[in-house]
């Protein structure tokens, strides 16, 4: 792998690595049920990171895909990528699903964590909103796999085809025992215009 392809893969894990660990870290500091305390049929919420580690890799996840498609897929809208194979194309895609996915659960389960207020279950009971477990979690492993498909989908890529220069046809003298290797012909400058 050439220097552009070790850095772009390099840049990708670390920011994949970052989105996820902050996804993680908001599922360990999220609000649970038994921190929260009911008074005057109002939810009183502690104060939790969780809100802002969602949003950090939820956006850090969506530069990730930008980052991969801007090198992987191209600028335009459904352009392919003349030196992509199929495989290289799949791993693309399940990227952007994959991003689109971990961006979700992040953004709800960020805006969940904190929501105010609560309600009056059918049982006749107050109950407080609260993010379900591993919401964080699976948007955080969503976000390194999309990093993980994106590496794939680069290295799986063709080289790009490079067009190779001929040297121009020399025409060297009819004859039995002429090699250009052993006696090359002399370079005769030519002049412009030629004189008459």
């Amino acid at each position: 792998m050439e220097g552009k392809g070790v850095i772009f893969c390099a840049i990708v894990s670390v920011l994949g690595i970052i989105s996820a660990a902050t996804g993680l870290v908001g599922e360990f500091t999220r609000v649970k049920a038994d921190d929260i305390t009911a008074k005057n049929d109002e939810c009183v919420y502690p104060s939790s990171p969780a809100l802002a580690l969602g949003i950090i890799s939820a956006v850090i996840a969506i530069i990730t895909q930008i980052y991969i498609s801007l090198t992987v897929g191209g600028t335009r809208c459904c352009s392919k990528n003349p030196n992509a194979s199929p495989i290289s194309n799949s791993f693309y895609g399940l990227s952007r699903a994959a991003t689109v996915i971990a961006v979700i659960l992040l953004f709800v389960a960020a805006a969940l964590n904190n929501k105010e207020g609560g309600q009056v279950d059918s049982y006749g009971y107050f109950t407080c909103y609260v993010v379900k477990p591993g919401i964080f979690a699976a948007g955080a492993v969503l976000a390194l796999l999309s990093a993980v498909f994106g590496i794939a989908a680069y290295v799986t890529a063709a080289p790009p085809t490079t067009e190779t220069t001929t040297n121009p046809a020399v025409a060297y003298p009819v004859g039995a025992n002429v090699d250009p290797e052993k006696s090359p012909l002399p370079f005769l400058p030519q002049q412009y215009p030629p004189r008459q």
